[in-house]
């Protein structure tokens, strides 16, 4: 039987050529969307499955209620959790604290480097999957001042793996011996950083100054990451209810608010939640992924509609056939299972067009910028081609049944009457309720796009607050900042030199810590840097209040700090003047005093508030030479202060990068230009396609009125017009339900940014416009066709 279903729809396939092509590369192109979406939920669901104990390992959540109404739902915790949990808890087999305050700038081996890194217990490393390529995991973070290294931060000071009883040394003057590299992770986490640092040099570090004294504070919850790893057996209740304990304990205490604790499973952490303070999970949320899941699923309706308003359409030419099989005694099932499985077998064809345009998409990363909305590092394996296949048949199967079930329900004189008048929405026949919906939805993709499209335009060419133009940016990689700067100065062409610990783009790369004026509890987390004041004069940040980085600052000792106005007013100065000179508390030994107060300039996307920031002066912190440029040829000028700086270190690639291409990079947001403009180039695509078979098949049908208007005087013109107008008003009913579903979409989107461009009713119609030419080819390119041809090919049998 099934053998004959194949045949069958082999045959039916190569038959209806075009309609075969419209279906396939509609679907092919829809299906793709969905694979791109399984790559995504696929990348978004493989952080921490590599871990021995993912079902019994916890992350401690901390949920803070202020006495005037404020509330905070954190990831982080007190730090003096993890001790308690492990002397108390009969449910606990072990416990680590995740103390994120070991990042910065490190020196090894005569190179410096920015790392991140994290203070953790020796049981860290029982709790979680990560293997040792060199030392012992059970020794490595016993004692004070050891230093676990990833196996590429290995490779970045050293060369080599094999460097287990070096040093290195942080930017504080803190030495720490290595005592184990550990192997490349075998899938994504997000506790992987570039070093782990022993939790007992924590308690000295607090002593001498280095660190503010957390260790013993139980309302710091944003202070560090607290998880647990169960005992077998052990249940979450009873854990649960010790945390409870604890809370109590705490708000007894406390007459500022309450806390609650609770748990979160590892499994749990990534995707995370949207709306969890401090989080430290890594990659997408939920949310995203429901989104990108939607927006597969409404692409791939769309063409599952093209498929089902063709099929039905077609079905008069099928009659005959459904006639025979039930005569020759084919039950209803026989013929309903017929039309699936030719729906089945389509999609299968599309499926494969699918992975050639995935393939292509994988390969040249179009819509990848500073954000990997594509993982990069996927690989197809055969559980994905085992998915994609379900998917495939799931995606026929939905596209069939419809057509299936109408045209295998009546007589074959029934379906002939039927075709026509079957009817949803009233009195709106199915064709036309399809054909509106796919147009509909194409031209909200395409407002959306253009509202998109001009907004990142017009934030792309506003003005950031400082200087962006010739401006070329390299990373220093380890040397020293002087003997480069001197380098690089010697250049012809190069105007000057100046430093500073981060990278202007469309996301924040410098540091955030709590520093406060007069009382430690009303801290600010405050955004910074680090720069000098050469830096600030070639940028041209300006002042409105104090004065700039005195020449030596910070050669020796830091003691000065710059606010823009935002930090001022966070601080109580509505006049900026008033803030100068003020001293400001970086932790309980360090003040540092405010020697001026900057202009508010976007150090992050020209879309976002500006949110306080200070910049503070530490030469060795510094990561990224600004080189002022004046040569009108931008590639001879960066070859040479390449060559320049690949003298100083042979073995360091010298990379670069010019400011304007950077932040235009991160504010015209060209990539998801590119994603949105293929989603609407799918969408419109197939709303097209459905509406040329629908027009080819309306076409053939009336052959022979065509011929009979000829015949009877009719001009091409007027043919056309007969033959177009039912359609070019679907397009019409089309644009005024979904102009202004798109102009209010726009307006929402637009309305999530603090400069925004305009966009009205004349962008609105300028899209409509677009896709009205668009429908209006595909129309009168086959109805000109068909005016055209010869009355006596379609009246000859009459």
């Amino acid at each position: 039987m099934f053998k004959n279903y194949f045949k069958t729809a082999w045959r039916s396939l190569f038959r209806n050529k075009l309609t075969t092509f419209i279906n396939v590369f509609g679907l092919g192109l829809s299906m793709s969307v969905g694979l791109m979406v399984m790559v995504i939920v696929q990348d978004a669901l493989g952080y921490d499955r590599f871990h021995p104990h993912p079902g019994s390992t916890y992350r401690v959540l901390s949920d803070y209620t202020k006495r005037n109404g404020e509330h905070w739902a954190m990831a982080s915790t007190p730090l003096p959790l993890a001790d308690a949990l492990q002397k108390d808890s009969s449910t606990v087999a072990a416990v680590t604290t995740v103390y994120p305050a070991l990042g910065g700038v490190a020196t090894a081996n005569g190179k410096e480097l920015y790392i991140d890194g994290v203070f953790v217990h020796p049981s860290f490393f029982s709790i979680f999957g990560f293997r040792f390529n060199e030392g012992n995991p059970v020794s490595a973070l016993q004692q004070p001042n050891t230093i676990v290294m990833s196996k590429a931060t290995a490779l970045n000071f050293f060369g080599k793996t094999e460097v287990v009883g070096k040093t290195i040394k942080m930017a504080n003057g803190v030495n720490y011996t290595i005592t184990g590299v550990l192997e490349t992770p075998p899938g994504k986490s997000h506790l992987d950083y570039a070093v782990y640092g022993s939790y007992s040099t924590v308690a000295q570090m607090e002593k001498d100054g280095l660190l503010a004294e957390k260790s013993a504070a139980w309302y710091a919850f944003n202070a560090a990451y607290t998880y647990i790893l169960l005992k077998p057996g052990a249940k979450k209740a009873v854990l649960q209810s010790q945390l409870n304990a604890i809370a109590g304990v705490l708000n007894r205490g406390n007459r500022d608010g309450s806390c609650a604790l609770g748990i979160q499973s590892l499994n749990k952490i990534s995707p995370g939640q949207a709306y969890l303070g401090n989080d430290n999970a890594r990659g997408t949320s939920w949310g995203k992924l429901y989104f990108s899941m939607g927006l597969g699923l409404l692409i791939l309706l769309a063409a599952c509609f093209n498929y089902t308003n063709l099929t039905i359409a077609r079905g008069l030419t099928r009659a005959k056939e459904v006639g025979m099989r039930k005569i020759s005694g084919a039950r209803r099932y026989h013929v309903f299972l017929q039309y699936v499985w030719e729906a089945v077998l389509l999609s299968l064809l599309a499926l494969l067009f699918a992975f050639v345009i995935l393939s292509v998409i994988l390969r040249y990363q179009p819509f990848n910028d500073s954000y990997e909305m594509i993982p990069a590092s996927f690989r197809f394996s055969s559980r994905f081609f085992i998915v994609s296949l379900l998917y495939a048949i799931v995606a026929g199967t939905i596209a069939g049944i419809f057509p299936a079930w109408i045209l295998s329900s009546f007589t074959p004189l029934r379906v002939l009457k039927n075709i026509g008048t079957a009817r949803i929405l009233g009195n709106v026949s199915l064709q036309r309720a399809l054909i509106v919906f796919q147009y509909a939805l194409s031209l909200v993709f395409i407002i959306f796009l253009f509202a998109f499209y001009k907004q990142f335009s017009f934030l792309s060419k506003s003005d950031p607050g400082f200087k962006r133009e010739g401006v070329l940016i390299v990373p220093l990689n380890g040397l020293k900042e002087g003997v480069a700067s001197q380098r690089v100065a010697s250049v012809p062409g190069v105007k000057s030199v100046s430093a500073a610990s981060m990278k202007f783009s469309a996301r924040f790369g410098g540091m955030n810590d709590p520093i406060w004026l007069s009382d430690r509890d009303h801290a600010i987390n405050l955004n910074y840097y680090y720069a000098g004041d050469r830096f600030l004069k070639d940028m041209k940040l300006a002042f409105i209040a104090g004065t700039n980085f005195p020449p030596a600052a910070g050669e020796d000792q830091e003691h000065y700090i710059l606010l823009n106005r935002k930090a001022a007013v966070a601080y109580g100065f509505t006049d900026p003047g008033k803030a100068v000179g003020q001293k400001l508390w970086i932790n309980d030994t360090t003040q540092l005093e405010v020697r001026g107060v900057l202009k508010d300039f976007n150090y992050e996307n020209m879309g976002k508030p500006i949110f306080p920031l200070a910049i503070r002066s530490n030469p060795p912190a510094n990561r990224y030479l600004y080189i002022q440029t004046a040569a009108a040829d931008r590639k001879e000028i960066a070859s040479k202060v390449q060559g320049a700086l690949q003298v100083l270190d042979p073995g360091q690639p010298v990379t670069f990068s010019w400011l304007s291409e950077d932040l235009d990079a991160g504010n015209s947001q060209a990539a998801t230009i590119s994603l949105l403009g293929f989603l609407g180039f799918i969408a419109l695509s197939v709303a097209t396609l459905g509406l040329l078979g629908l027009v080819v098949y309306t076409v053939e049908i009336k052959r022979k009125e065509i011929g009979v208007r000829k015949v009877t005087g009719a001009s091409n013109a007027q043919i056309v017009h007969v033959l177009s107008k039912s359609f070019v008003k679907l397009l019409l009913v089309a644009g005024l339900i979904s102009m202004p579903v798109g102009w209010v979409l726009a307006r929402l989107f637009m309305q999530n940014f603090v400069l925004r461009g305009s966009f009205g009713i004349g962008s609105v119609l300028l899209c409509f416009l677009f896709l009205l030419a668009a429908g209006l080819f595909t129309i009168v390119s086959q109805t000109l066709k068909a005016a055209a041809a010869s009355p006596v090919k379609a009246l000859r049998s009459e």
